[in-house]
C-alpha cells in the first residue's frame, strides 16, 4: 500500500484544553452562516466516543481508518495505531490539522473521482471509514439565498454518487470505496424515509446492513439552533442482504445514555391518510369552507410551517374541504399541543387513525378548539357568521342538548357564537394531556398486538 502515516499531536506545543476547545467546539463561537459552511457541525468528545465504541469491535491492526470529511479532527485521535487517511475539501480546515501534527491531511473533494485507486488502496485492503460527514440540501434556495443564506464551495461531484443533499452523497460515496464497514452520524431521516430506499440510498441499502443505531438530538451539537430533529450514530457493515425499508421500520434504534429504545413500526403516522401536500398524484382538490392548509413535509415542518390559513396559493397551499376539517383541525391541535421532542421531528405527524375516525367527540374538540384559536379566519370568524360557523351551529347546539357531562364542548361553542367569550381551559387541559400522551399509546398498542 502506498499511503502517507499519520502523525501524532504530541509534537505540537498547544495546550491540552486549547486543543480540546478548537477540534470539538470551534464553530460554536461563529455565526450560523459561517459554520454552516457545507452543513458542519464540528463534533463533541462525547458523541465521538460513541462512534469509536460502536466501531472498535471491527477494528484490526490492518484497517486503514479513513475520515473524508476530518475538519478539525475530531475523530483522528481515535486509532492511533492503525493507517489513517485525513481528508477534507476546506483549505482553512486542513491548514489547521497541519498545525496540530496532522501533516498527512490533505485537501480533497472526497465526493469527486470516488475510488481507491486515488488513496493508493488495493481493491484488497481493510477500510473503515468513521466521521461526521456534512449534511445538507444543496438546493435548498433558503440556504443559497435566505436572509441566513450559507457559505458553500463550488465543487464537483461524481455523477453516480451525486444526491441533492450532501450525506446522501457521502454514504453513496463509502459505497463506491467498497468501505468493509463504516460508522459515521446522519440524520435517521436517511433511514426513516421510505422514498430513500428507492432513491437517494437505493445502491447503498443494497450493499450495505444496519448493525447498530444510536439516535440523539442534533442538540448534543453544542452550536446547532431551532426545532431538534434526531441523529443517528449508524453502524454499517458490508453484507450482500442488504437492508430493506421494513427491515429499518422493525429495527431497533438506541435512545442515546438511557435505557429507552425507537422502533419505528410501534406509531402510526398521517402517511396515507391526511394529504400533506396540495395535489397528491397530480390529482385536483377544491375546499367549499375557503380553508387552507400550508404543504408540509414531516412534524418538525408542520410545526413551523403547517398554518391553516384563508388564502390559497396554489401548489403551496393544500385545499380544506368541510368533510375533512376534523383531520386539519387533528392536524392544527397537535400542531398547537404536541410537544417538541426530538424523536419524532422528522416523522409524519402521528396519529391514531382509528380513534380519529370514530370518536365523534375527539373530532369535535378538535375543530372547536382550532376555531376558537383561528379567529383570523374568515370562515371561522364569528362577527360574519363565518362558513364554517354556520354549518356547525346547528349541529352543535343538538349536541349540546344531548351532552350530560360537565365539560360540554358544544355549550362552550354555543357561548362563544353568542358572546364571544369562551372557557378554554377544558379544551386545552384535554388535548395538552392527549397529545402528551399520544406516542405512549401507539407503543402500548403496537406492543399488544405483538404480544396476542
Amino acid at each position: 500500500m502506498n499511503m502517507q502515516a499519520k502523525t501524532t499531536i504530541r509534537s505540537v506545543k498547544v495546550s491540552h484544553e486549547s486543543l480540546l476547545f478548537q477540534k470539538h467546539y470551534s464553530t460554536s463561537i461563529l455565526p450560523d452562516r459561517l459554520k454552516s459552511n457545507m452543513g458542519k457541525y464540528y463534533t463533541p468528545p462525547h458523541l465521538v466516543q460513541l462512534v469509536k465504541s460502536l466501531i472498535e469491535p471491527y477494528i484490526h491492526s490492518e484497517t486503514v481508518v479513513m475520515d473524508l470529511a476530518a475538519g478539525c479532527g475530531a475523530f483522528l485521535d481515535c486509532f492511533d495505531h492503525n493507517p489513517f487517511i485525513i481528508r477534507d475539501i476546506d483549505e482553512e480546515a486542513v491548514r489547521f490539522l497541519h498545525s496540530i501534527g496532522y501533516p498527512y491531511a490533505d485537501i480533497d473533494n472526497s465526493l469527486f473521482n470516488v475510488q481507491r485507486k486515488k488513496y493508493g488502496l488495493s481493491p484488497y485492503e481493510h477500510i473503515a471509514i468513521i466521521g461526521n460527514p456534512p449534511y445538507n440540501d444543496i438546493t435548498s434556495l433558503n440556504k443559497k439565498f435566505g436572509e441566513n443564506a450559507k457559505q458553500s464551495f463550488d465543487y464537483q461531484i461524481d455523477a453516480s454518487i451525486k444526491s441533492s443533499d450532501l450525506g446522501t452523497s457521502f454514504l453513496r460515496a463509502f459505497c463506491k470505496l467498497q468501505a468493509d464497514v463504516i460508522c459515521v452520524l446522519h440524520p435517521l431521516s436517511y433511514l426513516i424515509k421510505e422514498a430513500n430506499f428507492k432513491s437517494r440510498l437505493r445502491e447503498f441499502t443494497k450493499e450495505y446492513r444496519l448493525e447498530t443505531g444510536v439516535v440523539f438530538s442534533n442538540n448534543e451539537f453544542a452550536d446547532t439552533q431551532g426545532t431538534p430533529f434526531p441523529i443517528v450514530a449508524a453502524l454499517y457493515v458490508k453484507d450482500f442482504q442488504g437492508m430493506d425499508y421494513q427491515f429499518i421500520r422493525d429495527f431497533r434504534f438506541d435512545l442515546f445514555n438511557t435505557t429507552d429504545y425507537f422502533r419505528l413500526s410501534e406509531y402510526e403516522t398521517i402517511d396515507g391518510y391526511i394529504y400533506k401536500y396540495s395535489t397528491p398524484n397530480g390529482g385536483q382538490r377544491k375546499t367549499d369552507i375557503d380553508l387552507f392548509m400550508h404543504n408540509f413535509r414531516d412534524l418538525n415542518s408542520l410545526k413551523t410551517i403547517g398554518n391553516i390559513s384563508d388564502k390559497d396559493n396554489p401548489g403551496v397551499m393544500i385545499p380544506v374541504p368541510f368533510k375533512e376539517l376534523y383531520k386539519y383541525a387533528y392536524l392544527n391541535c397537535l400542531r398547537r399541543y404536541f410537544p417538541k421532542d426530538y424523536r419524532w421531528g422528522n416523522l409524519s405527524p402521528l396519529v391514531i387513525k382509528e380513534q380519529l375516525e370514530t370518536d365523534v367527540y375527539f373530532q369535535d374538540t378538535c375543530i372547536i378548539d382550532t376555531i376558537l384559536a383561528n379567529q383570523r379566519l374568515k370562515c371561522f370568524s364569528i362577527s360574519e357568521n363565518g362558513v364554517v360557523i354556520a354549518k356547525l351551529l346547528e349541529r352543535y347546539t343538538c349536541s349540546a342538548e344531548e351532552t350530560n357531562c360537565a365539560d360540554n364542548i358544544y355549550q362552550v361553542f354555543i357561548d362563544y357564537v353568542k358572546t364571544g367569550v369562551a372557557e378554554r381551559k377544558y379544551l386545552t387541559d384535554y388535548l395538552t394531556a392527549y397529545f402528551l400522551n399520544l406516542p405512549i399509546e401507539q407503543r402500548q398498542k403496537a406492543l399488544g398486538r405483538n404480544n396476542s
